[in-house]
Formats: C-alpha cells, sequence, structure tokens
C-alpha cells in the first residue's frame, strides 16, 4: 500500500536498517541465534498468507506454528529456480507491485530469473551490504568503493549524489568490459579502499597485470564476487591485489548472506537476517549437500529454503551452522551415454593440487572428447606438456571411462555473456 512512498524513503530505511544491523561477528552466538528464530517464525506467519506459500505448507501437513528455529525450515520443500521463475515471473505485471523493484539474475544456470523486492526489502538488502563491509572493517561513510558496473544500480557512471560530494559513501564505477589496461588505470587512479567484480572480470586483469608485471594497487579490501573462489584462484589474486581478500557469499537473489575473512578457512553466517542450511537429496540437513538459503528480511515476497545451485559443507557447533566449503555449482556436469555424471567438485582436487594452472574451462564436446581451455602460471614449475600428461592421467582416474583431450593454451579465458566463468560447458546430452 505504501510502496510508492517506501521508494523514496529508501535511503532512509537503508541508514535505519544499518543502525539495527550486528557490525561484528560474535564471541557467542546466542542472543543472535534467538533473534534469528524470531524473525523465522514471523516469516513463516507471513508466508502462510501468500498463496503460493500456503499450498507448500499444506502439502508438507504444517502450520506456521511447527516453524520455529532456521533448522524447522527445512520441513518445507525447497524452492528450485524454476519454481521462482513461473511464480514471480506472474507477479511482475500484476499492478499490486507496481511499485516494487524487479532485478534479474545474469542466467549463469540456465534462464535469467526476474525477483521482485518491496522497496523495504532493497533498502535492507543494500544495509545488508553495507553490513558486510563494515564487519570487515571498512568504513563505508569515509572509504572508497569502486565497482564494476551493474544495470541494477541507480546511477551507475553518472554524477556525485550530495553525501559524495561532500566525501561520504564515495563510489566510482569501473567498465569491465574495458581493456585490462583500462581497467588498471582506473583502479590505481582512483586508489579503492574497497574493490569488487565478478571474479572472471577480475581474474581477467590480474592475469594481464601478473603476466606483464604491471602493478595494480593493492586496494585494502577486494572482494571477488558471484563465483567460487579456489585456492589457486586466491594465490594469485594475493600476489596482484594484496592480502586483503574478503570472500562474501550469497546471490542476487537473496543478497550476501555469508562471509570468509582474511586468514579463515570458514564462512560465517549473517544469522539475524539469513538462514543457511545445508541439505540432502530428501531436503534433510546434512554435513555435506545442497546450499539453500531463506532471506528473514524478505517477508513480502519471502524465499523460503531457496536453492542456489551450489553444493557445500556444513559444521555445526553449539547450534549455529559454519559453511566450511561451498564447492560450486551442482549442475556443471561431465556426461556419459548411459545417463552417468561427473560432476565439477569430484575433479576439483585434481586442479587444486597443480598451482602451476590460473584458469581452466572443460568444453565436453562429444561423449569420447573433452576441449581443455587454460592458462598456465608463466612462473610455473611444470611445461605445457607435463600439464597436459597431469590432466589427462590424473582425470581418466577419476571418469568413469576414459575421455580423449585436446588443449588449447590461452591468456586468459574469456567469460561467458553474463560475466562469470562456467568451469564445464557441456554440449552433448541435454
Amino acid at each position: 500500500m505504501f510502496e510508492k512512498l517506501d521508494k523514496k524513503l529508501m535511503n532512509l530505511w537503508l541508514f535505519l536498517d544499518l543502525q539495527k544491523m550486528s557490525l561484528e561477528i560474535p564471541d557467542n552466538f546466542s542472543k543472535v541465534i534467538r533473534m534469528q528464530n524470531e524473525r523465522v517464525h514471523k516469516l513463516a506467519r507471513a508466508a502462510y498468507q501468500i498463496p503460493f506459500y500456503r499450498e507448500r505448507f499444506d502439502k508438507a501437513g504444517i502450520t506456521p506454528d511447527d516453524i520455529r528455529t532456521g533448522d524447522d525450515l527445512t520441513k518445507l520443500p525447497v524452492l528450485t529456480k524454476d519454481e521462482l521463475r513461473e511464480w514471480m515471473g506472474g507477479l511482475v505485471h500484476d499492478p499490486r507491485y507496481k511499485d516494487y523493484i524487479c532485478d534479474t539474475t545474469s542466467g549463469s544456470t540456465g534462464k535469467p530469473v526476474s525477483i521482485l523486492f518491496s522497496p523495504k526489502e532493497k533498502a535492507y538488502m543494500k544495509a545488508n551490504w553495507y553490513r558486510v563491509m563494515r564487519v570487515c572493517g571498512y568504513d563505508p561513510k569515509t572509504g572508497k568503493t569502486m565497482s564494476r558496473i551493474n544495470a541494477h544500480d541507480e546511477n551507475p557512471g553518472g554524477e556525485d549524489t550530495r553525501l559524495q560530494r561532500l566525501g561520504l559513501f564515495r563510489h566510482e564505477f569501473v567498465n569491465q568490459y574495458a581493456s585490462e589496461d583500462e581497467i588498471i588505470d582506473a583502479i590505481n587512479t582512483y586508489k579503492p579502499t574497497w574493490l569488487y567484480m565478478n571474479k572472471t572480470e577480475m581474474m581477467r586483469f590480474v592475469l594481464y597485470a601478473d603476466r606483464l608485471g604491471k602493478q595494480v594497487y593493492h586496494p585494502k579490501f577486494y572482494d571477488p564476487i558471484s563465483e567460487k573462489v579456489t585456492e589457486n584462484d586466491r594465490a594469485l589474486f594475493k600476489r596482484v591485489l594484496g592480502k586483503g581478500i574478503i570472500d562474501s557469499y550469497g546471490s542476487a537473489e537473496t543478497g550476501a548472506c555469508m562471509v570468509r575473512l582474511p586468514g579463515k578457512d570458514y564462512y560465517v553466517v549473517h544469522n539475524d537476517s539469513f538462514v543457511v542450511n545445508v541439505v540432502d537429496e530428501d531436503g534433510q540437513l546434512a554435513p555435506r549437500g545442497r546450499l539453500i538459503i531463506t532471506p528473514l528480511y524478505k517477508t513480502d515476497l519471502p524465499l523460503i529454503n531457496y536453492e542456489v545451485g551450489d553444493s557445500a559443507t556444513m559444521r555445526t557447533h553449539q547450534g549455529v551452522h559454519f559453511i566450511m566449503n561451498v564447492e560450486g555449482r551442482l549442475n556443471d556436469y561431465f556426461r556419459y551415454e548411459d545417463g552417468r555424471v561427473t560432476s565439477f567438485f569430484e575433479v576439483t582436487p585434481v586442479i587444486a593440487h597443480c598451482s602451476d594452472i590460473l584458469q581452466i574451462r572443460f568444453i565436453q564436446k562429444s561423449y569420447e572428447l573433452i576441449h581443455v581451455q587454460i592458462v598456465r602460471d608463466e612462473k610455473a614449475e611444470k611445461t605445457r606438456e607435463e600439464l597436459e600428461e597431469y590432466l589427462v592421467t590424473n582425470l581418466n582416474q577419476i571418469f568413469k571411462k576414459p575421455f580423449r583431450f585436446e588443449f588449447e593454451w590461452m591468456q586468459s579465458i574469456p567469460p561467458d555473456p553474463n560475466g562469470k566463468l562456467r568451469m564445464i560447458v557441456c554440449e552433448v546430452g541435454r
């Protein structure tokens, strides 16, 4: 009812939301988990009033009173991208939501998904991103942020706002499609405190700088977003951009739900605003399986148990979930004629144990042939021929049948049209 007014007041809601958020990772999670449980029950009551979710509750044979904790959310089914696309896509042109903000995903796992946010939800999502920065030690009021151009930003590359002209909330955009030299020059000129881009976009100019020995300004913090960062990636980024790498995790649909700080080997969930669970094929909590996210701030058009498409490992300590590792897309497969598949995380150890490989993409051309695009560290110990032999030998020990390989050696692998880089492109068995 008040969405039009809320849209005008989005910056105010953002500011007020940020004041309420925890800006540090607690030593004792008991208070934040109590807050999470309260918000979980409130979300369940709100969702039950929406026909889409009432049907899901009824099919599961439960009511909102059965949902009291984050773990209880697994009593409801997982929400897939296809289900979200069909449900929310049908609401985009509904007059009731004319003042909502409609974002669209990149389509990295299939067709793009339209996602509707009320102005208050969108303000909270933005405040949460500032919270991620502040948890890491960044002050958005006085720091300088630089990011890729984003179609959803209201003023990408436009004039500074009044606050920015006063030196507050400074933000510069860099054209991720520009040449490597232009990107590096822009970073070196602006000297951002915080830099964030899609990992593949960042990797492009980092590889270029590393190969040619170009100096790139070291931001205090930088965040390669939207894609899995491997340990090989991490080592290269630190070599070129310094030690301030931040690994925040989330999606366009949910916002940033957890963060891995420098020197840590696990992700901490923003438990006051999200529930992150790992479930098996039956939707039950498991130490390893499908990663599902529930943003607790999104109560107008909720996303409960949203499956982002990644697998992960989870450790639970004193009732608190910690994500130990995000293992990558579940829908990236090598396929066989008999219907069997091999997933990317099954072959990950082969890549991770060879630091000479900086980038790699597998294109399965047939049931017999895999084309490999590969970037080698110029400081590598292994020659191209030795790397080819290493990959063929070790991968064929993992695959369910031997493949033939052809190698295309590159200086950098171009991203897909959505700006990301799929590790496996399967052209057979669809």
